[in-house]
């Protein structure tokens, strides 16, 4: 047998290009396919991953030598790796670039050693609490938390008592109230979290059922995709999490991925509070430290379940049994920048065939896709019909808002009379209420009334949003930023006025109409500080907060038993973007929000929503509940269209600062691509809706093939392939880039 001697080293580069290697002797029985390894490059030393081994290679030139390889535990699990290549080939990006989005930042070093500040109340700070006569309401009310608490706890976990945690602390440390010590602290994200309180949960007869399936389908040890559709507020996540349980009685891992980092902290709350120390945490939000210190631990194989958002796909679980895809219809599992722009649910589905693990899909508005798969016998099929406890689906109600503008003349309508009436029930009988207004700041559009200016991006081909808060023009896609004029820029009227209702807006009105209210904002501006979103939502379960008012990541996933009122200030804010998803994300959004109200069967909920088009038939079919009539229309639209999932697509997008020179590589990309196969159809050049962000004019081209004649999405891929030159995918022209986004969820 001829001895190995040379390794192929895929480095993290925007490159197709491997690196030949020779391997020193002693290092040959530990290296693999797979293994990490350190190897010179360009007077440095990096880290890369070994793709293939060869016992001789073609190459002539001079042939460095791997320095070092890690530990033979630390290679990537093979059905991981085999994702990653699947991914690079699938997506047309180098591999280089997937395996710089799948491994962390500093994975390859040790965690450095951290230390967090424990404090705990002394017997003098037992007595001055006591005797309290103080005016400092800061330093009592730690006082009071700390005596609460029989063990020193982190100084950190005292945010929500005091904004000012340490520099309280140290007042108290010096009068000997308090005292302080330092402890060795593992990067672990779940040290600042309370595991959720263990219930004791008695299934139904059809959670039995889809439960004994989903069992089943694990003790069959293959690759078996199931879509499990169950009614909001059915159970789908307990049926998981026994699941769960079962793949780790019998020593495998599970994975479950969840679309919102909002959503994150809550089923990963319930996962530890029934697993323990076995769970791991993993979204964008982690600091460095805390991802590379997961990664290395999951790598040592101290954790058998990640729960995480999108980039957890690339979690390396060894023994992979069960992936679970919560929300699977959710866009968010998109990757839309950097490359690659893989879709997660897909790549869970590659990473669960690889692994012959069940990949289970979730969802009470499963993507038309994967309905559709289902329908077909592609994918196996569990229901859950029925609310869990006893709980009925919400009452739904929808309020025509222009019929409500005309009959109360108010034509600054922010919230309808039946929806403002709702509300105060709710409040009188200390319920609670979750309003979304899917649109955040004060107003989209600015303008003048005197003259026809607009309050445009300068760099985009979008308006300027007012933020009131903080006095700015924001554009939500470049994020330049512009002081809030006073009068018109292009006339000097004063008149300026302010069209659409965003979520600062809804805030704005609600305290001055009810002051005194718990009223907490959900969106991407109140939540970018760390730990944001699990401090709204434990406030909000622990009964602080009345109203929680929020964008879409509100809209799914979440469970209160005491949420009875849900309102939707404007169901339309997607209905007519040009797009063809744009019904479908619709109705899943009405669908769905209207599914956090009435959770439980003492307390039956309703869902008020209102809409400017009452008869639009997505709004119909969500506020009817009716989805099989919904997924009926849509798919005959689809197939009459040849759209998704009836064809398979390419969006080949050039962007650059020349405007002429964008359309010129975009038409030298149709000749590049004409003539076409039997049954490939070429759309474009276009203009893109958003026709210029951030400065860069785009266009694009839209390739489609019916998946009768291209099942597997081949000839596409070859088309591709064959036709457009490596070179073009690789890096830009004349200043302008081509970005090619497979299977494409937006063509904005």
């Amino acid at each position: 047998m001829a001895l190995i001697v040379y390794a192929q080293v895929v480095l993290p580069l925007s490159s197709y290009k491997s690196f030949t290697y020779r391997i020193p002797a002693e290092l040959r029985q530990v290296v693999r396919a797979g293994s990490f390894v350190s190897v010179p490059f360009r007077q440095r030393s990096a880290t890369g991953v070994v793709v293939s081994l060869h016992h001789e290679t073609p190459f002539k030139g001079k042939i460095k030598s791997v320095r070092a390889v890690r530990e033979e535990p630390t290679a990537l699990p093979h059905d991981l790796w085999a994702t990653i290549e699947w991914i690079s080939r699938y997506y047309f990006t180098p591999l280089g670039l997937v395996l710089k989005s799948a491994l962390p930042l500093g994975f390859s070093k040790p965690a450095a050693q951290r230390y967090e500040t424990l404090v705990a109340i002394t017997e003098a700070g037992r007595e001055a609490l006591a005797d309290w006569r103080g005016h400092a309401p800061a330093q009592k009310g730690v006082l009071e938390w700390l005596l609460a608490r029989s063990a020193p706890s982190s100084v950190d976990s005292l945010a929500d008592v005091t904004a000012q945690p340490m520099a309280v602390c140290r007042r108290l440390a010096t009068r000997d109230w308090v005292r302080l010590e330092q402890r060795s602290l593992a990067a672990d994200p779940f040290r600042l979290m309370t595991p959720a309180a263990q219930e004791q949960v008695t299934l139904t007869e059809e959670q039995e059922g889809v439960l004994t399936a989903a069992k089943q389908a694990i003790a069959r040890k293959e690759f078996v995709p199931i879509l499990l559709r169950g009614v909001t507020g059915s159970g789908k996540t307990e049926i998981y999490l026994q699941a769960a349980q079962e793949v780790l009685r019998q020593g495998g891992a599970a994975l479950v991925l969840v679309p919102e980092i909002a959503l994150t902290p809550q089923v990963a709350q319930r996962f530890r509070s029934a697993f323990d120390q076995q769970v791991a945490l993993w979204h964008s939000h982690l600091s460095p430290q805390e991802r590379a210190w997961t990664w290395q631990e999951l790598l040592k194989g101290r954790f058998s379940v990640v729960v995480g958002a999108r980039s957890a796909l690339f979690a390396p679980l060894r023994n992979l049994r069960l992936v679970v895809v919560d929300e699977e219809q959710e866009g968010s599992y998109k990757q839309e920048d950097p490359a690659p722009r893989y879709h997660a649910r897909d790549a869970a589905l590659m990473r669960a065939k690889r692994a012959g693990a069940v990949a289970l899909l979730t969802s009470a508005t499963p993507s038309v896709e994967s309905y559709y798969n289902a329908l077909i016998g592609r994918y196996d099929r569990l229901e859950l019909t029925e609310r869990f406890g006893g709980a009925v689906y919400p009452h739904v109600r929808l309020v025509d808002l222009k019929a409500e503008r005309r009959n109360t003349g108010n034509y600054q309508l922010i919230l309808s009379n039946p929806l403002l009436k709702a509300i105060e029930e709710r409040l009188d009988r200390k319920e609670q209420v979750i309003l979304l207004q899917n649109r955040r700041g004060f107003a989209p559009i600015v303008g003048c009334n005197d003259c026809d200016y607009t309050a445009d991006c300068p760099h985009c081909t979008v308006s300027f949003t007012y933020h009131k808060s903080a006095r700015l023009l924001k554009c939500h896609y470049c994020g330049t930023t512009l002081p809030s004029p006073e009068v018109c820029p292009q006339c000097g009227s004063p008149y300026i006025y302010l069209h659409g209702i965003g979520t600062e807006q809804v805030e704005e009105y609600l305290r001055g109409l009810l002051p005194g209210v718990g009223l907490r904002r959900m969106d991407t501006d109140t939540t970018r500080r760390r730990g944001a979103h699990h401090r709204i939502l434990r406030e909000f379960s622990e009964g602080r907060i009345d109203i929680l008012l929020g964008t879409q990541m509100i809209a799914k996933g979440l469970d209160f038993a005491n949420v009875t009122l849900v309102g939707v200030v404007n169901g339309d804010t997607a209905l007519f973007l040009p797009d063809f998803r744009s019904g479908e994300r619709t109705f899943q959004l009405v669908y769905q929000v209207s599914g956090r109200a009435g959770r439980r069967r003492d307390k039956p909920g309703e869902a008020i929503i209102q809409t400017n088009h009452p008869e639009d038939a997505a709004i119909k079919a969500a506020a009817r509940l009716d989805a099989h009539r919904f997924y009926n229309q849509i798919l005959a639209e689809r197939q009459e269209l040849l759209y998704p999932p009836f064809s398979r697509l390419i969006r080949l997008l050039f962007q650059g600062k020349d405007q002429e020179k964008v359309w010129d590589r975009a038409r030298e990309m149709r000749s590049f691509l004409t003539p076409l196969q039997k049954g490939i159809h070429l759309l474009g050049p276009a203009s893109a809706p958003y026709e210029r962000l951030r400065d860069n004019w785009r266009v694009h081209l839209l390739l489609k093939s019916s998946r009768e004649v291209d099942l597997g999405g081949q000839q596409l891929h070859r088309l591709i392939t064959n036709r457009v030159p490596r070179s073009w995918l690789e890096r830009g022209h004349q200043g302008v880039r081509m970005k090619i986004d497979v299977d494409p969820v937006s063509l904005l």
